[in-house]
């Protein structure tokens, strides 16, 4: 088996013609399958690729469609798809894994129906299984790329689940069972002319049953581990905010049994007319206290609008830590706020989280130390803004972006491309970053 073929042999000649090689060569397989794969990683993504991508396709495939080297096309198009479509703003493990996925799901197609088409035609009508092999290939390709997009469709949120969950957390993992998958096109090109039919079929059938048992049981792993952690992380931050109403209560319980001292103080000092100790005990006693109060109460206050109890623990843990750091945080929730339901409530959790962690530790360097957290509706749109100040006058957002060179930290890069990840998933979100005057917004819309 050779590695690279030797010679070109897509040629008129080989297709016995001009008209054989127009519809064999050009239309099956360069139009039909090209569109395939690219159509298949649109559907699964949501990404658009632009025409150049078919036309270097074009000149890629016929050099490497029946040889080893067809192996390294995924890689290649994941590559041009990070730099030159993404711009590096999604994960190069994301783009990798579905590009292959999806090369994976047309070729498992390819490798089931075109056989048993094949062999059924042979059995019913073996005087024109010649003809059949050469003009039926085509209507062959489509049905091929209708059964892999119903697969497709049907696995789709499965694989949404896996690409969110598992390679963020285990992306080595991720990349063994990506060469799996790879594996599978070695398998196909070595074996395919020497195997049996129904033995390749079969064979094929559990190479695909192998994958997806591997996307289904590791998916639903990491799934339940992240669940236990998030309600793990949210018992604590109730513990917390419960912990907090507590002791405001227990403050104002003691503030209500000692403002009738506190009002005669001030009544015998009004009665004699000092005004020097009626000065005393407001500066000393009354203003402290309110001063504290309303340190207190004006987190609690805002996030009552915050019906998502979820949500409400996750921003106070986030204000609580922000606090603690001795940063300016003020919380705007005006109205009635809760996530929609078309978002998982998880991912929801997740996008503030890291929003906040950022923000956060941008704040801590810079002079202002200032964070202004807001949640609120505007023209049936749901809005999470978050804005920090910054040590920059001017932030580079490609830092923001997925570029990550200079001053973010590898933890907070790492969940920046996180961020990516779970926003690639709803295309009907919508990212905005702005800097300007030493302050940093970002705004998620969900429309």
């Amino acid at each position: 088996m050779q590695f690279f073929r030797s010679e070109f042999i897509y040629t008129p000649s080989y297709f016995g013609g001009w008209l054989n090689w127009f519809y064999g060569f050009l239309i099956s397989f360069l139009l039909i399958v090209s569109f395939a794969y690219f159509f298949l990683f649109q559907k699964e993504t949501k990404i658009h690729l632009p025409l150049w991508m078919y036309l270097v396709f074009w000149g890629l495939f016929p050099f490497t469609m029946t040889t080893l080297s067809f192996v390294f096309l995924p890689i290649i198009f994941s590559v041009l798809i990070y730099f030159f479509v993404s711009h590096r703003q999604l994960s190069f493990n994301y783009i990798a894994t579905n590009t292959i996925l999806a090369f994976f799901v047309y070729d498992i197609s390819m490798a089931i129906i075109g056989p048993l088409t094949m062999g059924l035609y042979g059995l019913i009508s073996p005087q024109t299984v010649n003809f059949f092999n050469n003009y039926g290939n085509g209507p062959v390709k489509l049905v091929e790329l209708l059964v892999a997009y119903l697969v497709l469709k049907r696995i789709n949120p499965l694989l949404h689940r896996y690409t969110k969950t598992v390679i963020p957390q285990i992306p080595i993992g991720a990349w063994f069972f990506n060469l799996f998958l790879l594996g599978e096109i070695v398998f196909r090109t070595i074996f395919h002319n020497y195997l049996n039919p129904l033995i390749y079929v079969f064979s094929i059938l559990l190479y695909s049953a192998l994958a997806l048992l591997f996307i289904k049981v590791t998916t639903k792993y990491y799934h339940w581990k992240n669940m236990a952690t998030n309600e793990q992380t949210e018992l604590q931050n109730l513990r917390t905010y419960t912990s907090h109403i507590e002791s405001m209560y227990d403050d104002l319980r003691r503030f209500r049994h000692d403002y009738k001292n506190i009002l005669l103080s001030l009544g015998d000092a009004i009665k004699t007319g000092s005004i020097e100790e009626v000065r005393d005990i407001f500066d000393r006693v009354v203003q402290p206290t309110n001063l504290q109060l309303d340190n207190r109460t004006a987190v609690l206050s805002h996030l009552t609008n915050i019906e998502d109890l979820e949500i409400k623990s996750i921003v106070y843990s986030k204000v609580i830590t922000a606090i603690n750091e001795h940063l300016d945080v003020t919380v705007e929730v005006a109205e009635p706020f809760k996530i929609p339901d078309k978002v998982e409530i998880t991912d929801a959790i997740r996008i503030i989280s890291i929003l906040f962690d950022n923000a956060i530790a941008a704040a801590k360097d810079s002079p202002d130390k200032q964070i202004n957290f807001s949640l609120f509706t505007k023209a049936n749109a749901h809005y999470i803004v978050v804005r920090n100040s910054t040590k920059e006058a001017t932030v580079n957002l490609r830092l923001l972006n997925g570029t990550f060179r200079g001053s973010l930290h590898n933890r907070h890069s790492l969940g920046l491309r996180n961020l990516r990840i779970i926003l690639a998933a709803y295309p009907f979100i919508q990212h905005n970053c702005q800097s300007i005057n030493h302050t940093v917004t970002q705004e998620i819309i969900i429309h």
